[in-house]
């Protein structure tokens, strides 16, 4: 890739984050056009534009991408549309449609232009800044208890999130033997953060991905083991001695009522349609709450991924989904080993949080990650990282973290007979 591109890929990964990140907390876009709107569809048209020139740059030298993720998204996204047409929410869902697609025609841009370590490790330092500008401007949020971004106006869920990959990215690069001080403490500086936000959901799946990772580990250097016993201990310490602990799973009384209020969601969700085209497919990519009866309230935020998948999508779209999550980790599986691990920890994260939150398939973080990772793991795309995987620089040093080149066979001289056995000789 040329000099003048690499650039592009990095502000088109800000860019991408900064038009997936919510700007105004408590809204649901319901079709009409404001500052706001415009504002993030600017961000996803700019971005698309980046990652075109960054492909355009790479000339001859533009890499394999698969297509299968393609196909997924694309029979998710006609159902959603064939639902929204007969649910009266065409217009709303059909603009959610255009700016995912936008979304998704990026990634598989600069995944064309640039090698797969460099796109990720964009990603994952947008998601940083992101998360950094948020917290840094939401730090009055912390007298109320919870942390919560400031600008953007992140939701501490959302704010977990993109610490949350900050995390797994330093984890993955201690895995790999390329721990350095500042990896560290930018894991752990992001994982107080991730505590900060009491987000229960986003620190056990943080914790169930980071062991993911840490499974892989090949001889652990002493140090590391040491200070990770000592970190450890020092941690269950002050928790134990400050009851952070007691306080942060008792966030809101009993500790249960935020998921028994997605139980009354999820109960409503097998019986919302009224027809057998909104249980074919759905009522469009709009659709955030449901009708509920019984209750004091009247209708119940859409709290997962899956339930999201059914109501916006229908049985179809919720078929689909599934298969395509399964299809991923099948596939990154199969991916070389540094990918692999990476891989592995952000589906653990990502498909862990998708049961209690909402947001994989649609315009949003989450899917930015998800969509990047099946494209890469999918088998069309894997003979390229087996190829980066065993490219080195000018020093001779790999230029995926971890990897290890491929030696070469060297040839070895054919001996030539002498004396009176030599062709030719008298």
């Amino acid at each position: 890739m040329s000099t003048t591109a690499s650039p592009r890929v990095g502000v088109a990964c800000l860019l991408m984050v900064a038009s997936t990140v919510v700007w105004r907390r408590g809204d649901v876009f319901s079709g009409s056009l404001d500052p706001v709107v415009v504002g993030k569809a600017v961000c996803g048209v700019l971005a698309l534009a980046l990652a075109f020139a960054a492909a355009q740059a790479a000339g001859a030298g533009r890499r394999r991408v698969g297509t299968g993720s393609l196909w997924f998204f694309g029979v998710m996204l006609a159902a959603s549309l064939l639902g929204a047409l007969g649910h009266g929410t065409l217009v709303p869902s059909a603009v959610i449609a255009a700016r995912t697609t936008i979304l998704v025609a990026t990634v598989v841009l600069l995944l064309r232009a640039a090698p797969a370590f460099r796109v990720l490790r964009a990603i994952v330092g947008s998601c940083g800044v992101v998360a950094a500008v948020a917290a840094a401007t939401g730090l009055p949020s912390l007298l109320d208890g919870r942390f919560f971004g400031g600008i953007p106006p992140l939701h501490p869920n959302g704010l977990a999130l993109l610490a949350g990959v900050v995390v797994l990215w330093a984890t993955w690069r201690t895995a790999l033997g390329e721990a350095r001080w500042r990896n560290a403490l930018l894991g752990g500086g992001f994982l107080a953060l991730v505590w900060l936000t009491g987000s229960r959901t986003g620190l056990f799946m943080l914790v169930l991905a980071v062991v993911v990772v840490v499974l892989h580990m090949r001889r652990p250097r002493v140090g590391l083991v040491v200070g990770a016993l000592v970190t450890a201990a020092l941690g269950c310490v002050a928790v134990v001695v400050t009851g952070a602990v007691a306080g942060f799973v008792t966030r809101d009384g009993t500790g249960t009522s935020t998921l028994e209020s997605r139980f009354v969601a999820w109960s409503a969700a097998q019986s919302w349609a009224e027809s057998w085209w909104q249980w074919a497919f759905g009522g469009g990519l709009s659709v955030k709450y449901i009708p509920v009866d019984g209750q004091w309230w009247d209708e119940q935020l859409l709290d997962s991924s899956w339930v999201s998948a059914l109501v916006q999508t229908g049985l179809l779209g919720l078929l689909v989904t599934v298969v395509w999550a399964v299809w991923a980790v099948v596939g990154s599986v199969r991916a070389p080993r540094p990918h692999r691990i990476l891989f592995l920890g952000v589906l653990t994260f990502l498909l862990g949080r998708s049961l209690l939150e909402s947001g994989l398939v649609e315009a949003t973080p989450e899917f930015l990650l998800f969509m990047t990772v099946s494209l890469l793991a999918e088998g069309g795309s894997r003979a390229r990282l087996r190829d980066e995987a065993t490219a080195v620089d000018a020093a001779g040093r790999p230029r995926v973290p971890g990897a290890m080149p491929v030696e070469q066979p060297v040839e070895q001289p054919v001996e030539q007979p002498v004396g009176p056995d030599r062709p030719g000789s008298a």
